[in-house]
């Protein structure tokens, strides 16, 4: 096979015979030292010079034709690509360098010279682009592997004798905030690492507004984590009895008449919010209803707020404890042995359930509206459309409503204040959390471009060299076999990005 050189698509050997092509073994070495005092030197670095490469040819017959278009064909302002047909795959980024002296022979019927190329690199490149991929996955160019976290394993058959500078497409398949390439030679990292897939936002939300039989059983059921009594803040209340709903609310429906005081509790978890957490900051209304038939008739019924540990948060009574007219609103705050501790005292006619003669009834059939908020630590009850309101000091304002429990007891020996009813209760969430979904940096089908060698970033085309996150680094890829590239995502990307790496092998 005829030898042929080719220079910025030209094939110089159609206009020149070749005698000999020097090649060196690589580019230059300089290496930098630095003497010592006590004698020889300390290896301070190396680095790769410019290389050269020489051809000695002859013309053909006729020697001013081969002057000029050789000259012609050589001539370059920038380097172009230097093609020798024994190594067909690679090619020298070269320009020509020095002046060409032609001597012609005695005959004066052919001329010799030497035409220099300076490769300023000092390697050959291939001239095919090497490109690794999903479509040829585990072929020549390498393997790519996606992984159930998410990430892509990478492994790139380097065949050249350099390292390479890659270009890298990366193509999100879901959302992600945050891109890495790790190798062995450095870390590329874009984007933001501590972006979120999703937020929090709030609003108001209505937890719950229970006014049927229905409604009440399917949410307040007997509580067994108080089997012996309930605590109050003189005596605990034996829950030796039955309530539930009976006629238009939540009664005693089987009393035991042999302590002093003898009562029942249901319980209602109050359910989390889309963030998973218990209602922080809260509005409970709830009718009651609370009006004797006789002097001699007692009672109490309390509705308890409690937290995930069961301690209380606020407790509302009504109570009429002997003979007589009169019965009271008690409001319980916590104390700090984190109980019950008595806060206000309101009495109220238990034969009217007016607060005076010309109130109306605030336990009574036609109102019996009752109220409790809590913002932050700040709980406030309502008396007559008044907010009384305490501070929660042993309590923090992060401290969640999770239980609410009834209470209904009677007092030994007396009956049972003709109308004591829950009849409806209902919770709003004064800031109910909620997941957002946040429009994540890289979107599916975006394309992220990251160019080693250029040391650029581009999405979508656009340059986006603001992405870089400080302290990485782009970086090359070893020469050899299986050389790992990891791809890493945001943790909480549910599919993997599809990749592209693209090369040109190198040699010296």
């Amino acid at each position: 096979m005829t030898f042929s050189i080719n220079f910025a698509d030209n094939v110089l050997t159609e206009h020149m015979r070749v005698i000999d092509v020097k090649r060196n073994l690589g580019a230059g070495i300089e290496n930098i030292t630095e003497d010592k005092i006590s004698g020889g030197a300390d290896f301070i670095r190396s680095r790769r010079t410019q290389s050269t490469i020489e051809i000695e040819f002859r013309t053909f017959d006729d020697i001013s034709t081969a002057r000029r278009v050789l000259a012609d064909l050589t001539n370059s302002v920038v380097p172009q690509k230097l093609i020798f047909s024994d190594e067909p795959n690679l090619f020298y980024n070269a320009i020509r360098s020095g002046e060409v002296n032609l001597v012609e022979n005695k005959s004066k019927l052919f001329a010799t010279g030497t035409i220099t190329f300076l490769v300023p690199s000092g390697y050959a490149e291939s001239i095919d682009t090497k490109v690794l991929n999903t479509i040829n996955s585990g072929r020549d160019t390498g393997t790519i592997t996606h992984n159930s976290d998410g990430s892509v394993t990478v492994e790139i058959n380097n065949n050249g004798t350099l390292p390479i500078h890659p270009t890298i497409n990366i193509t999100p398949t879901s959302e992600t905030g945050f891109l890495a390439l790790v190798g062995e030679n450095g870390v590329l990292e874009i984007g933001n690492p501590d972006e979120a897939d999703t937020g929090t936002a709030k609003n108001q939300k209505l937890v719950c507004d229970m006014r049927t039989q229905a409604d009440f059983e399917a949410n307040f059921l007997p509580d067994t984590s108080w089997p012996t009594s309930w605590p109050t803040n003189l005596e605990g209340i034996p829950l030796n009895s039955i309530i539930g709903w009976e006629k238009d609310g939540i009664r005693i429906k089987k009393m035991v008449n042999t302590n002093l005081w003898n009562g029942g509790v249901l319980r209602y978890e109050v359910p989390k919010d889309e963030a998973g957490n218990y209602v922080k900051d809260w509005h409970a209304q709830f009718n009651t209803l609370f009006i004797q038939e006789r002097l001699v008739q007692c009672g109490r019924l309390q509705v308890y707020f409690a937290d995930e540990n069961k301690q209380p948060l606020a407790c509302f009574e009504v109570y009429k404890g002997g003979t007589g007219e009169n019965a009271t609103l008690n409001f319980w705050l916590i104390g700090g042995d984190r109980r019950l501790k008595h806060f206000k005292s309101h009495t109220f006619s238990a034969t009217t359930g007016k607060a005076d003669i010309k109130g109306s009834p605030l336990f009574g059939p036609s109102r019996g509206g009752q109220a409790i908020i809590k913002q932050g630590n700040k709980i406030s009850f309502y008396w007559k459309g008044a907010a009384e309101t305490y501070l929660m000091n042993n309590g923090p304002a992060s401290t969640k409503l999770a239980y609410v429990y009834v209470v209904l007891a009677k007092r030994h020996n007396y009956q049972m204040v003709k109308d004591t009813s829950l009849r409806s209760f209902k919770v709003m969430n004064l800031n109910n959390e909620f997941p957002v979904d946040i429009l994540n940096k890289y979107q599916p089908g975006d394309k992220v471009t990251v160019d080693m060698a250029k040391s650029k970033i581009f999405v979508n085309d656009i340059e986006a060299n603001s992405d870089f996150i400080t302290g990485s680094n782009f970086f090359a890829i070893p020469p050899g076999k299986k050389q790992k590239l990891d791809l890493v995502c945001s943790p909480w990307t549910k599919t993997p990005p599809d990749i592209e790496v693209s090369w040109k092998e190198r040699y010296l």
